[in-house]
């Protein structure tokens, strides 16, 4: 089948349409008509070798909402014409050890999330193209994804919402619920106020967490911040973020703290404003080779401060999308605020461009509706 996709003809940022072909879906994969493909700062991160360098042309694309078309012979969670969201994280067994346990992101018998593997596109000279994320390309007019990678999306909730869901509102909003666990009145910071990032500030208002502050150096982000429930924001660019911190928390440092940026010393002045008994959570990252850990000491542990990560906010992914679904409809949380612009597949250039300027999230149509 013949279909239009983004690609990058080499490892970087540019990308080009093309029509390519799209193979047939395997016993357990659905083809998706794509309606909307929300951009996520990963995808310039997939594109551009930061999850693992790739020699070829690359797609990407993974907040995917659309309509399925049509399905593999043992498919049954979907049928044809369902709306769905498809989303990197995969919906569990809920019959191994760890799902048994909570754990659905660990289920023993699905596939690991992985980056760079061949995708279900050729172009039409027969160069295979690399899919840079994981299980899915987006930025296409139809794609392919295995079943387990699809939640059901109700008919009230708008394809862009569902492709907000799909990665950057469940990697904050999830991973403050899921792995954080804030309590109430529990103090809360989080570094870098993306769209990760102010749906980390939902899930702690959400917890009921007081202080919560919101550090960036871009005032339009700061104000978003404020929108979305900061009780305070620091911006590094006009004061010590450490200080600034430690002043708002009466010199305890928070409870919890919360990355949501990469970047030199981020992480490290971000502990630093952690309370020795509190937890930081780490999301935001850029290549491993820049990751080191070299600034940190066994013994700023040793009195109890955690250090943790989180990959697609801990969630279940049937369990989850429904509630979160659930608390958009009541007004509990507010999505439309995390989308900036709209854009049509064939801009998707400008698009990216746009996210790279600061856009929290721009949403492109791939299909008209």
């Amino acid at each position: 089948m013949r279909v239009k996709l983004a690609v990058a003809p080499q490892m970087g940022r540019e990308v080009f349409i093309e029509e390519v072909e799209l193979a047939d879906p395997g016993p357990y994969d659905v083809r998706l008509k794509v309606m909307t493909c929300t951009i996520c700062h990963s995808d310039i991160h997939a594109l551009t070798g930061e999850h693992g360098e790739y020699e070829g042309a690359g797609a990407a694309g993974h907040e995917i909402a659309g309509i399925v078309d049509a399905i593999g012979e043992k498919v049954t969670y979907v049928k044809p014409g369902d709306r769905v969201l498809c989303s990197e994280v995969r919906q569990g067994c809920g019959k191994c050890e760890q799902c048994l346990n909570d754990r659905h992101w660990f289920c023993e018998n699905i596939k690991p999330m992985s980056f760079r593997v061949p995708s279900p596109f050729t172009r039409l000279n027969g160069d295979p193209i690399i899919q840079t994320c994981s299980g899915s390309s987006g930025f296409a007019t139809y794609t392919n994804c295995e079943e387990d990678m699809l939640v059901k999306l109700d008919d009230d909730i708008p394809f862009e919402i569902g492709s907000a869901l799909a990665c950057g509102f469940m990697s904050g909003f999830g991973a403050v619920l899921n792995r954080c666990k804030v309590r109430h009145s529990e103090s809360f910071a989080v570094t870098g106020c993306g769209g990760v990032g102010l749906s980390a500030i939902m899930g702690a208002r959400y917890c009921g967490a007081i202080p919560i502050i919101g550090i960036d150096t871009q005032p339009v982000k700061l104000e978003a911040a404020k929108k979305f429930g900061a009780t305070h924001v620091v911006n590094p660019k006009e004061t010590d973020p450490v200080k600034a911190v430690l002043e708002i928390t009466g010199g305890k440092g928070v409870d919890h703290s919360f990355v949501a940026v990469a970047g030199p010393g981020i992480k490290r002045s971000t502990f630093d404003f952690t309370a020795p008994y509190g937890m930081m959570c780490v999301v935001g990252h850029e290549h491993p080779r820049n990751e080191g850990m070299e600034d940190f000491n066994f013994f700023e542990f040793l009195r109890g401060k955690k250090l943790t990560g989180s990959v697609m906010g801990s969630v279940t992914l049937r369990r989850d999308i429904p509630k979160y679904m659930d608390m958009y409809r009541r007004g509990m949380i507010d999505i439309d605020a995390l989308l900036s612009n709209r854009f049509k597949l064939d801009d998707i250039q400008e698009a990216l461009n746009d996210s790279e300027r600061g856009a929290l999230k721009n949403v492109v149509i791939c299909n008209d509706h």
